[in-house]
């Protein structure tokens, strides 16, 4: 069976009955002579719309547990707990789930924001939102917003588009979504009905969360099971693998295990960087750039081996594949490296409790950072500099896969409308360091940082250049290697062990 074809015909069906268009006078002339009859067109618009934004949100959620590689996705799973779990899931929360479990294809482009605009999916939640809470109604004085809901729902209704060639199935009790040859699990947050007839689909959470609703495709009647059944078998490995760090997405060791020993004959740029790291002027953010291959990660690494080797404070994220790469997932990072570092001062509660449940949107989470750092930051008594150091790898690729966020966010404080107030600026003791790669010259045409007066300026590193003859020549003077080896590692900056 198909849920969503039965919810699209009835949309159709009462659309060219009533002959729904956008036209305001044909609209008004409705709203007057055929009220109820205009009602049921936009509740069954409605009926379709969220059907599909929840199915939609489901098939996508199982998709991406489909295909994880099982080495854990932190930022995705507390998503998933926040939205699901944490939370009665809303329409907001079912298209939050849809955005983030989708990466590429024809399922992306309901998701995706133009510029300076909202995306197909926010603009329906905004929509329904408004008519639910009686803000927009079937009277004359919103006509333009009716207007504007009629075409938000042509919109919405050609999205059945992305369902047309699959079916719901059950094989073993489990509900699958088939598609061509392909059957996706879609327990346990689609479940067959005791009728064994209707599937049924997961509404939250209730009664301190020991009580799973479920809804009913079709008829629309509500179910309730035992959570322990079949949602928090799913739920607690989630929140387990939260507990006490952050996740296997975060852990970098393998990485600077393998940039530490590929570090070679850059001890005076390292000398400068933790020159810049144990200082405390007011230029305390440090971009090191480079074209690709010149060692920028090898040196970094190092850096951070010294740091923890004296008893510095440093937090770090290389940004890499999937995930890593959101500026995002880097802030939830950095927190949860705090934190089990013992880094932020916890005898406020209200810390406590938001440490313990980070939260979701990425202007909340820059907020609580700052937070972190202006307020409840705990300077360890072995610290020599008594600075704390954040370093972030490879702001570049950052940019690529997800370049509606940038570095500069970090550095706005917002309003309720999450729009830029003011700037904020930590204070000097605390020290930034970011790398990303540049132009052969310097020039970042590539990936451009943010003009910030509080940059500082440091020529060995900006760019980093090739390696020194005399460097090379130290670093291998245990290996019997020749003139032209020596003099290709000097052109070239390749770190070599």
């Amino acid at each position: 069976m198909n849920p969503i074809q039965k919810y699209h015909e009835r949309y159709h069906e009462l659309k060219n009955e009533k002959n729904i268009t956008s036209e305001l006078d044909s609209l008004n002339e409705l709203i007057e002579q055929d009220n109820a009859g205009l009602n049921n067109f936009f509740m069954a618009a409605f009926g379709m719309s969220t059907m599909m934004l929840r199915m939609g949100a489901v098939i996508q959620l199982c998709r991406k547990f489909e295909s994880s590689d099982g080495q854990g996705d932190a930022l995705f799973t507390k998503q998933v707990l926040d939205n699901l779990r944490e939370t009665l899931p809303s329409d907001t929360s079912w298209k939050n789930l849809w955005v983030i479990s989708t990466e590429e294809g024809v399922w992306k482009q309901p998701t995706i924001q133009p510029k300076g605009g909202q995306s197909l999916l926010e603009r329906f939640v905004t929509f329904r939102n408004k008519f639910v809470h009686q803000h927009i109604q079937l009277k004359t004085e919103f006509l333009q917003q009716l207007s504007n809901g009629v075409l938000l729902f042509e919109e919405m209704a050609n999205l059945a588009t992305l369902f047309s060639e699959g079916k719901i199935t059950v094989m073993d009790g489990k509900c699958y979504w088939q598609e061509n040859e392909h059957a996706l699990c879609l327990h346990p947050f689609l479940q067959q009905g005791a009728d064994q007839e209707h599937p049924y689909i997961f509404q939250g959470l209730h009664k301190s969360k020991g009580e799973v609703s479920m809804l009913n495709l079709m008829m629309g009647d509500e179910d309730a099971q035992a959570s322990d059944k079949h949602l928090e078998p799913v739920f607690e490995p989630m929140r387990a693998s939260l507990q006490g760090g952050a996740g296997q997405v975060f852990d970098h060791s393998e990485r600077l295990a393998y940039y530490q020993s590929c570090f070679v004959g850059r001890d005076r740029e390292k000398k400068a960087v933790l020159d810049f790291c144990n200082d405390a002027d007011e230029n305390n953010i440090l971009c090191v750039k480079s074209p690709a291959g010149m060692g920028k990660g090898a040196l970094i690494a190092d850096v951070i081996g010294h740091l923890q080797d004296t008893k510095s404070q440093v937090l770090y994220h290389f940004c890499g594949a999937g995930m890593q790469n959101s500026l995002h997932a880097a802030l939830y990072h950095l927190i949860l490296q705090g934190k089990d570092k013992q880094f932020w001062n916890r005898s406020d509660e209200t810390i406590g409790r938001k440490l313990d449940r980070l939260p979701t949107k990425y202007v909340d989470v820059i907020h609580f950072f700052h937070s972190l750092l202006d307020e409840h930051l705990n300077i360890h008594s072995k610290n020599p500099s008594k600075n704390l150091v954040i370093i972030i790898d490879g702001l570049d690729e950052a940019q690529v896969a997800y370049a509606q966020l940038k570095i500069s966010d970090w550095y706005y404080t917002y309003n309720e409308k999450e729009e830029p107030e003011e700037d904020w600026r930590s204070n000097a003791k605390i020290r930034w360091v970011f790398t990303y790669r540049c132009d052969d010259d310097g020039n970042e045409s590539f990936y451009r940082f943010p003009t910030m007066k509080e940059l500082a300026k440091v020529e060995l590193l900006q760019p980093l250049k090739g390696l020194m003859p005399e460097a090379v020549d130290e670093a291998f003077n245990q290996f019997n290697v020749s003139e032209e080896f020596k003099n290709a590692v000097v052109q070239k900056a390749t770190i070599v062990v």
